[in-house]
């Protein structure tokens, strides 16, 4: 059972969600971090994860920085995925669901304007890099047991980088400001406003290209352009169809329109 699986489920248990921020191209780089903050939610992490260690009140001996508001108790600590690190933050993400009435979501972010207790830094990162309007945000679900194995003393036995599910959004604007915190207006890639169309063409082939951002493949396991099972790089390839993405569990990702030659 993977994710699908899981997220198929009436409950689903453990979800940790993790956020990318690609300015790259404003000069400002790759920005990771996470909203899990709370001693509960680390609660929950390793419970779910089926992690054997135990969490304590003392928490002394605990990686990252223990903060105490009266009785609430914050753990800031990295999450380790797919061997990047992302940091914690206080932020809020409102908005991410898809809607039934065929308008275009606009979902927002709200960041903490502190990063590694540095308060101001959000601001003074919009100052520099234009509000970052145009950075990409990548927005990836997945569950506490398949968490690397990294994140825990123990290990992890259950975890696999490939089982997350991704959603990109682009920052259109910022809209709020103050020294608490940075709002910002999110867009839908699939919006074509002042884009001219079509901005793809309607195939039932795949237009991504193979292993790349928006293709997702990251697994070890090759494929010939055949589907057919390799261990010769040489030989790998894609077939571009959704029976590529079948024998590598990447349908998600795929890139076509299976519907379209019913048309």
């Amino acid at each position: 059972m993977g994710l699908n699986s899981d997220f198929q489920k009436l409950y689903v248990d453990g979800l940790v969600m993790l956020y990318e921020l690609d300015a790259s191209k404003l000069g400002a780089g790759i920005l990771r971090f996470h909203s899990h903050i709370s001693f509960e939610d680390w609660e929950r992490i390793y419970y779910f994860s089926g992690n054997t260690e135990r969490l304590s009140g003392d928490m002394s001996s605990y990686s990252g920085k223990v903060l105490k508001i009266g009785d609430k108790v914050n753990w800031r600590r990295d999450i380790i995925w797919q061997g990047q690190t992302f940091e914690p933050m206080a932020l809020d993400v409102s908005g991410l669901e898809m809607r039934s009435d065929g308008k275009a979501s606009a979902p927002t972010l709200s960041m903490a304007n502190n990063i590694n207790g540095i308060q101001g830094a959000v601001s003074a990162y919009c100052l520099r890099f234009g509000d970052f309007a145009g950075a990409k945000l990548k927005v990836i679900a997945t569950l506490a047991k398949y968490l690397d194995a990294a994140n825990f003393s123990g290990g992890n036995a259950s975890a696999n980088s490939n089982e997350s599910k991704t959603q990109l959004w682009f920052i259109e604007q910022k809209t709020s400001e103050n020294a608490t915190a940075v709002t910002f207006e999110l867009s839908n890639p699939v919006d074509f406003e002042g884009l001219k169309i079509p901005t793809r063409q309607i195939s039932n082939y795949c237009g991504w290209e193979y292993r790349s951002e928006e293709c997702g493949y990251i697994g070890a396991a090759m494929f010939t352009n055949k589907d057919e099972p390799t261990d010769n790089p040489a030989l790998e390839g894609c077939s571009f169809r959704t029976s590529g993405c079948r024998c590598r569990n990447n349908e998600v990702h795929f890139g076509g329109f299976p519907a379209s030659s019913m048309v």
